[in-house]
């Protein structure tokens, strides 16, 4: 279980001193993976006791924090649904999916996660460097493994905008991809201005915040990580596109602050 910090915690002094009593933690390592405006990872557990408990603590102190399972990382259930254009009414915005359009209340979003997606993206070099020298044989890759590795490598150097609707009441996920999206004939020249410009918008009109913060949270330094095969969206398998292949640093990343978002309303 992880132990997530909303972003109105204020990042002052004082509050890292009341968060560090409160964790048992010492103030600079809370600076390290705390930041304001942003969900901040305090601690990860692997039993839901001690969480709960260390969670009970930083509520009756007066802190912000949700609880997220772990495998809401690699949840298959949180598949993401290309979104290729949207209208936004009074009441309600409509999903221009590829076969059909949805029409959705504005409370039904909970947050919008924007940023760079890099297709093919998998666990870091930092998270694989501690592997032991023991364990490293010699291989003589065949031909298919080194097609794969090439392709892998092509991939990871492709990147792109987007941005990732996260609902209440349903666990799949809307990308807009900027790539595809259909933004309309009114363009900045810019693809960033633009696709701030309609997640800003629907923001505003949703009451939802725009998370734009996966280059500095901690919770995306944990995302990081190697993720099992079944979390990926769009599993990289023989025959997809190498656009197809996911990005373990900001699908998972998504998807946590997508659900610590939806726990989070339901607290208040």
């Amino acid at each position: 279980m992880l132990v997530l910090l909303a972003p109105s915690f204020d990042g002052s002094d004082l509050g890292y001193q009341a968060l560090a009593r409160a964790t048992g933690l010492l103030p600079y390592d809370l600076r390290t993976r705390i930041k304001a405006g942003s969900w901040g990872l305090v601690k990860g557990f692997g039993d839901a006791g001690q969480a709960q408990e260390l969670a009970s603590r930083l509520h009756a102190a007066g802190f912000p924090v949700v609880l997220v399972d772990r495998q809401v990382a690699s949840d298959p259930d949180r598949r993401h649904v290309p979104v290729r254009g949207l209208d936004l009414g009074e009441t309600h915005f409509t999903l221009k999916l590829k076969d059909r359009d949805m029409r959705i209340p504005y409370g039904a979003l909970t947050c919008i996660v924007e940023g760079e997606v890099q297709p093919g993206r998998a666990v870091s070099a930092s998270s694989t460097s501690a592997a032991s020298s023991g364990a490293i044989r010699a291989v003589a890759p065949d031909v298919a493994e080194m097609r794969a590795f090439r392709e892998a490598q092509m991939t990871a150097q492709i990147g792109y905008l987007a941005a990732d609707l996260h609902f209440a009441t349903v666990l799949w996920v809307g990308r807009l991809d900027a790539r595809v999206f259909e933004f309309g004939a009114e363009r900045s020249g810019s693809v960033g201005v633009d696709l701030a410009g309609v997640t800003n918008l629907l923001a505003t009109r949703a009451g939802v915040r725009v998370d734009r913060n996966v280059r500095v949270s901690s919770l995306a330094s944990f995302a990081d990580q190697a993720t099992p095969v079944r979390a990926a969206s769009w599993p990289p398998a023989s025959g997809k596109g190498r656009s197809e292949a996911v990005d373990n640093r900001f699908d998972t990343y998504s998807r946590l602050v997508g659900e610590a978002e939806r726990l989070a309303r339901q607290l208040r």
